[in-house]
């Protein structure tokens, strides 16, 4: 690609009123208009003067005397054969002797698996120099902007040496300011320091979004006599798999008909599912409380009624096995499958059985056959965990059978050897939170942990602990003793959360709560990688 004036020049006329970009191939042109942003901005469009691969911009007005511009194309530029650029390109010139050269790099992900987001908008806002806080309410339009490339990562060239406010907003009503309904992400700091030599802000921008609206139900869709699915807006968690509290009623018949089991579906995250005693095939009505389910961050569903025409088909599904639990497990040397301290094996059905079913079709013995006797727990009501009355010692081996034909399944039993795993093979991570001032009192310096926050995302590595103890963590986030002025965040816990990128065993993600500035300790882990997240937990509900 080629330009005039020339990437980098100083002393440009300021009578300059056309600015032309030759590209190496012919692009879409009406993605140009959406894909270019213009800093300093005109208070009048910029026309579009198209001439074989080339395009004059046609300014409205002159340019300001000793000012650097950014003439910015991102990645809503595509080529004829739309394909879109992977990185935004900048095009800087200076009306002066000078152009800037302050720079801001870093990387937008999703916040619980650490994702690269791209595509994603980016803001940066001119702080004053006595001003540490972000701007209330934003200014009508950024000083800057970018874009993340599919890496996630964006990088800010040509800035005025000063500090920022830098935001990063799924903009998509292009409005270029945050709407209530998009996701967005703040900076690990309000003030960032735009430098010649800045490396990239070492703490990722975690893209979010604030769900304030509870779930919604949606539609009943009976599928036999004595199964009913109900679908919601997003997805769901039971809020109890107590039966009782659903009140199914004919509504011809004005009669109670028992719900008989609660339970997730399995193929759809938004649905649950109710089996009932045998329905008419008439209208039958099912309030809606607030207590029944919830969506994935807590929130209450919105009460509502669900009403439906019964199906008159009879009901030909029977329970099922599914697989084993923990799921994703290799068998070791021996072929057994290991379970973690305080993990039970279980099993997965297509759908709850009664709990007579359930104790005809399952044994527990240890390895010479000896029947072990046991309690199980349901969590979605179609997975069970097995647990022996007698705990498991490290080390101990348990076999865990399911008779297939009880289940109405195939005549087929099927068994698994589990085994506890051993100390030796388990390791453990520590480390300590620094909840990081973000509201530095004038004359403070603001070199040093700048960019330390609660919601640093860093990989650590476990290991088998061959000695007994807990192995320490030797990375410790930047941090110092510096005060904190908000009572609030002085008080409120810290919730980091484990999860695993990397094991030997699989392992589900582990939090702990902990006050600003304590210690930490994961024990008992496989050998594998992790990482962190953490966040200020100030209404305590541990989300």
């Amino acid at each position: 690609m080629e330009t005039r004036p020339v990437r980098d020049t100083v002393n440009i006329p300021t009578d300059t009123r056309t600015v032309t970009i030759r590209f190496s191939e012919y692009v879409e042109r009406s993605s140009l208009p959406q894909a270019l942003s213009v800093t300093p901005t005109f208070d009048e469009q910029i026309r579009f003067d198209w001439n074989d691969q080339a395009v004059d911009l046609e300014l409205p007005a002159s340019l300001r005397d000793s000012t650097t511009y950014l003439f910015t194309l991102d990645t809503n530029l595509s080529d004829a054969r739309g394909v879109s650029l992977d990185q935004p390109i900048t095009i800087a010139f200076s009306t002066g002797p000078r152009i800037n050269r302050g720079r801001i790099v870093g990387r937008v992900v999703e916040p619980r698996n650490a994702e690269p987001q791209p595509g994603v908008d980016v803001f940066a806002y001119a702080l004053p120099d006595s001003t540490a806080t972000p701007p209330a309410p934003l200014p009508a339009r950024p000083a800057y902007r970018t874009q993340t490339g599919e890496d996630g990562s964006f990088t800010f060239e040509y800035l005025r040496e000063q500090r920022y406010y830098v935001v990063a907003l799924r903009d998509n009503n292009r409005n270029r300011k945050p709407d209530p309904t998009e996701s967005f992400a703040v900076p690990p700091r309000p003030a960032l320091s735009a430098k010649k030599d800045r490396a990239e802000v070492p703490v990722p921008w975690l893209l979010t979004k604030i769900d304030t609206l509870a779930p919604r139900y949606q539609r009943a869709q009976p599928l036999s006599r004595q199964r009913l699915r109900l679908s919601f807006d997003e997805p769901v968690r039971l809020a109890g798999r107590r039966p009782e509290a659903w009140s199914l009623r004919d509504s011809v018949a004005d009669a109670t008909v028992a719900v008989q089991s609660v339970y997730k579906s399995s193929s759809r995250a938004d649905a649950v599912i109710l089996r009932t005693a045998p329905m008419e095939a008439r209208r039958h009505v099912l309030p809606l409380s607030s207590n029944l389910v919830t969506d994935t961050l807590g929130q209450a569903l919105m009460p509502d009624t669900a009403r439906f025409r019964a199906a008159s088909r009879p009901d030909t599904t029977r329970t099922r096995f599914r697989t084993f639990v923990p799921e994703d497990v290799s068998a070791d040397t021996v072929g057994s499958y290991p379970l973690l301290p305080g993990q039970q094996p279980g099993v997965r059905l297509n759908r709850p059985p009664d709990s007579t079913t359930l104790r005809r079709a399952l044994a527990l013995t240890d390895t010479t056959g000896r029947p072990r006797s046991y309690t199980f727990a349901a969590s979605n009501g179609r997975t069970y965990r097995v647990r022996p009355d007698d705990s498991l010692a490290a080390g101990a081996f348990v076999e865990l059978r399911v008779n297939g034909g009880v289940l109405a399944g195939p005549d087929t039993t099927y068994e698994r050897r589990f085994r506890r795993v051993t100390s030796r093979r388990l390791g453990g991570l520590e480390g300590r939170v620094v909840l990081a001032d973000t509201v530095r009192t004038r004359g403070t310096r603001e070199e040093g942990p700048t960019e330390t926050s609660v919601a640093d995302s860093t990989r650590r590595e476990a290991a088998p602990d061959t000695s007994g103890r807990t192995p320490p963590d030797t990375g410790r986030a930047a941090g110092g003793a510096v005060a904190v002025r908000d009572s609030a965040r002085r008080s409120a816990p810290i919730v980091v959360e484990l999860i695993s990128t990397k094991s030997t065993i699989p392992l589900d993600r582990r939090t702990r709560t902990v006050p600003p500035g304590s210690t930490f300790v994961f024990r008992n882990l496989p050998e594998g990688a992790f990482r962190f997240r953490a966040f200020l937990d100030r209404n305590e509900n541990g989300r």
